[in-house]
């Protein structure tokens, strides 16, 4: 009798471990006693809020960076910028898909312009300003070596700003680079002789360092004076809020790996009390089955969850709900939200930070648009702000 009950008992635990590891159904102990107000927990762009805070969609992506002599936020929106005060208010933001760019706001250069064929937009100030180029020098490189390494150094020596831009939307039977001065409110767009590589975002070997968000020409480096921008973090994964050309994460590991590349606020002090913590998840749908030749995902599945989370902010607590996945071969749940703050010596100046989630499992072709439209729709990136 009594080897009968261990044997039905280790076939019940067998049943249990079977259902709740290879199956939807959700037997586990946070399941059970999950407290009833997370059923109220909203997702991201319904704006989940605390007391004094709320978490809206930002409008805009990476890279976000930061304006610490105007306590302002810059955001990529594709063809232009978008920008924030202190306190999280919309100064302005604006779509300039139809220019034809020369640059764009990106990895290159921190600056807040926007490099466009004719001109430059400027959005330091409460409104965008557009200057058209002043002249537009060498654009068939014209000019001979002397004549260009005279002119060329007239204009760096009289300039307030210099800014040097790569080549991505330069034909490349041109072989040549924009270079941007402005000098007493006016603008000077000149390109370089045709394969002149002597920048520090090639490469060359000329020159040792390259450092992240300012492209410098040997011997003369870029000119930003106060316009200069700064850098996030999400400090708990060392990740900074810039992508390199939109493909890599900038991380610590990042830099430790590819150390010719100098981030200046790597030296700052990022740390933070604030987190995002997963208080509980709740399997909801197959993410990946394996079959009968792909042990162990055959026997152990990986799940979609829904996630809930407590994101804490400056002494509150924001608590909110979104996908996350539970791979078979990870311990831990995979969430992709990361939080971004200023380095601590700034952030006394402003009330804002921001959460970015980026969980991609892929999606389905809509064949009616003919876009692909993500599995998870709530990823983006979010602001959080105090409440009016």
């Amino acid at each position: 009798m009594k080897k009968t009950t261990v044997i039905l008992f280790a076939i019940s635990v067998l049943i249990l471990l079977f259902v709740d590891r290879c199956t939807t159904i959700n037997l586990t102990t946070a399941d059970i006693f999950r407290p009833s107000n997370y059923n109220d927990f909203k997702e991201l762009p319904k704006r989940p809020q605390s007391q004094n805070y709320e978490v809206v969609p930002a409008q805009g992506d990476f890279p976000l960076l930061y304006n610490s002599s105007q306590n302002e936020f810059y955001l990529s929106n594709g063809k232009g910028l978008t920008k924030y005060d202190g306190a999280g208010n919309l100064i302005f933001t604006n779509d300039l898909s139809h220019e034809e760019y020369t640059s764009t706001f990106d990895f290159s250069n921190f600056v807040p312009y926007v490099f466009a064929k004719n001109g430059v937009y400027d959005y330091s100030g409460k409104k965008l300003v557009y200057s058209r180029f002043s002249e537009i020098l060498n654009a068939n490189n014209e000019m001979d070596d002397k004549d260009f390494k005279s002119i060329f150094e007239s204009h760096y020596k009289n300039a307030e700003l210099v800014i040097y831009d790569n080549d991505r939307n330069i034909e490349s039977d041109r072989d040549c680079l924009p270079m941007y001065f402005m000098s007493k409110g006016k603008w000077t767009l000149m390109f370089t002789q045709k394969g002149d590589y002597r920048f520090t975002h090639q490469g060359n070997g000329d020159i040792d360092n390259d450092t992240i968000g300012k492209i410098d020409f040997l011997g003369f480096p870029a000119k930003f004076a106060d316009k200069r921008l700064m850098v996030l973090k999400d400090s708990k994964n060392g990740i900074y809020s810039i992508n390199k050309f939109g493909k890599e994460k900038i991380t610590d590991d990042y830099l430790n790996t590819f150390y010719t590349q100098i981030l200046k606020e790597r030296k700052l002090d990022y740390q933070t009390d604030d987190e995002i913590k997963l208080l509980s998840r709740r399997k909801e749908e197959y993410y990946a089955t394996g079959n009968i030749f792909s042990l162990p995902s055959w026997v152990s599945p990986s799940f979609m969850n829904t996630g809930y989370f407590k994101l804490t902010y400056r002494g509150e607590n924001i608590f909110f709900k979104e996908k996350a996945i539970k791979l078979f071969s990870d311990p831990t749940v995979q969430n992709d939200l990361y939080l971004f703050e200023l380095p601590k010596k700034s952030r006394s100046r402003s009330k804002i930070a921001f959460v970015l989630y980026e969980l991609n499992v892929g999606g389905y072709m809509n064949d009616s648009t003919g876009i692909v439209e993500p599995i998870i729709k709530n990823t983006g990136l979010y602001l959080i702000k105090p409440k009016k």
